[in-house]
């Protein structure tokens, strides 16, 4: 029995990590920089700036290592490069959750995905299965690969004769010893108070908590150094392209005929046509025939949106899962691209009136995080499903999935520049100003990037609306202040800095002082009104 091509694939991966690379000790001191500097950034700090700063100097750090080892980078890597970078600033420049998470995702997928194809290029010949690979086998090989490549810069450092001396072999001893001694006389002096008393006595002389601070950093400068040099040396490594999984044949071979095919795609066409002629008579026929049937047209239009683009994916999974496992030969290539068409073409009505629907429902209802995103995803979904139909017209369905890769990248790219909370709070302020209602405990909640304008609104609005709004912004005020004063440069975020700027311009916020009541509860008092900030032993954070 063979083994299937994604067994072979790491088979080969797993029996290369004993290499190394041909200039170990400097790559290694590289890998050792990158460690050093994500301890400055990183310990014991909320990120910040420190993130994209790190991930830029992860880039020279690995650029720079190519050229010690006289590897040259492939030209596509360094295209993936730029939308990797400004990914890990929109970390910086947003706070709202979704987009901060997408992006940093997206940085970190993007990293794995160009350390793989580094040298070799070609991601945009990737099928599913080699981004998964790359998503999942890079992190692994990159704990993997470092070993050698250290070995060999010790010897280097030490010399052959070194490393194989007494002292050498009395240090090793004594750093693999110390840990262990560390963990037994913790546990035992614990056991015993007498014991106890007498290890306290015996390191009395030493600063303990300053020991275990320089302890835990020089820990972690070492555990990100041994990762960035496993990355680096899996990035410089790979020399020679071999063949995508599933590129030089089908992993699954085609096992559905192309009348099954056909009947599942002709009968969902029907439904879906069937759909779409209800749409016109009655929602895109206006107001009048929606009452006729019974409904109200803000009833008729906040159903289904939702639903609506979920039909949308389903039906892409359909056509794509029938197109990888469906046989077909001659004239039925055509036909089931013509069926594939019409539902795509069907479909692309249904996202209209399901954008149709989320217009009227924000118009009616104000705008929310996942309405901002649904309306952010659905062109996306659309150009998504006009990149399918071209793939499959060329019969290159392989292709698509670096386009969905890619659709997926101008999607958190879109969320970041769009700057989701500041674009709610402004819609629904907008929507306030021509005599519509506002959700002020909504837009409070909302992050720092929203902040900026809630400051305008509370300087414009009418008194019911600042009365509520100005206590939630004193909390904000104090949470942020706080939250400066204790983190260094490193967590220096600009959304945040904005905000906090935009919130001690407010003179409003004077008479407003945080107390902590007798429940251990933070609340913001002041002559508009009372709010709790939350609640915490020693400050807000």
């Amino acid at each position: 029995m063979k083994d299937d091509p994604g067994t072979q694939v790491i088979q080969v991966e797993t029996s290369s990590l004993s290499k190394r690379v041909a200039r170990a000790l400097p790559v290694t001191l590289i890998a050792l920089g990158l460690g050093l500097a994500a301890e400055c950034l990183f310990y014991d700090r909320a990120v910040g700036v420190s993130f994209p700063l790190w991930v830029m100097l992860g880039a020279v750090g690995l650029l720079l290592a190519a050229r010690v080892e006289g590897a040259r980078p492939a030209r596509d890597g360094l295209i993936l490069l730029l939308p990797t970078l400004a990914l890990s600033w929109m970390t910086f420049l947003r706070s709202e959750p979704f987009t901060v998470f997408l992006s940093a995702a997206g940085t970190l997928f993007g990293f794995a995905l160009w350390v793989r194809t580094f040298r070799t290029g070609g991601w945009l010949g990737f099928g599913w299965l080699d981004f998964i690979l790359a998503g999942a086998w890079v992190p692994l090989e990159s704990w993997l690969r470092p070993w050698p490549t250290l070995a060999a810069a010790w010897r280097r450092a030490v010399g052959e004769k070194g490393s194989r001396s007494r002292g050498a072999a009395v240090l090793r001893g004594v750093l693999l010893a110390l840990p262990a001694l560390a963990v037994f006389t913790a546990l035992l002096a614990s056991a015993d108070l007498i014991f106890g008393q007498w290890v306290e006595l015996a390191f009395s002389w030493l600063d303990l908590e300053w020991l275990m601070e320089a302890l835990g950093r020089l820990i972690f400068a070492l555990i990100v150094a041994l990762f960035s040099l496993g990355a680096i040396v899996s990035a410089l490594l790979r020399a020679q392209r071999r063949p995508g999984l599933g590129e030089e044949k089908p992993l699954i071979r085609p096992f559905i005929g192309f009348i099954e095919s056909a009947i599942v795609l002709g009968a969902v066409d029907v439904l879906f046509l069937l759909f779409v002629l209800v749409q016109f008579r009655y929602f895109f026929g206006g107001e009048a025939n929606i009452s006729l049937a019974g409904y109200t047209y803000s009833e008729y239009a906040r159903r289904g949106f939702g639903e609506l683009v979920t039909v949308a994916a389903l039906s892409l999974g359909l056509i794509l899962t029938l197109g990888y496992v469906g046989r077909r030969e001659g004239h039925q290539k055509r036909a089931f691209f013509g069926l594939s068409a019409l539902q795509v073409a069907l479909v692309g009505v249904m996202l209209v009136s399901a954008l149709e629907r989320l217009l009227l429902y924000e118009n009616a209802y104000g705008f929310t995080r996942l309405r901002t995103y649904t309306h952010v995803f659905i062109p996306w979904l659309a150009l998504l499903l006009v990149s399918f139909l071209l793939t499959l017209y060329l019969g290159q369905l392989r292709r698509f999935a670096p386009a969905a890769v890619l659709a997926v990248l101008g999607f958190t790219l879109t969320l970041g520049l769009l700057n989701v909370d500041a674009f709610i709070a402004r819609q629904n302020i907008r929507r306030y100003e021509t005599g519509g209602e506002i959700d002020v405990p909504y837009l409070a909640s909302l992050s720092t990037d929203a902040l900026p304008l809630l400051v305008e609104l509370a300087r414009q609005a009418e008194l019911d609306v600042s009365e509520e709004l100005l206590p939630a912004l004193a909390c904000h005020a104090w949470s942020l202040e706080n939250r400066m004063e204790e983190q260094g440069w490193p967590s220096l975020h600009h959304s945040q800095s904005t905000a906090l700027r935009s919130l001690k311009s407010l003179e409003a916020l004077d008479p407003y002082k945080i107390v902590r009541d007798e429940e251990g509860f933070w609340v913001a008092n002041g002559p508009e009104g009372t709010m709790v900030c939350g609640y915490s032993k020693n400050s807000l954070r």
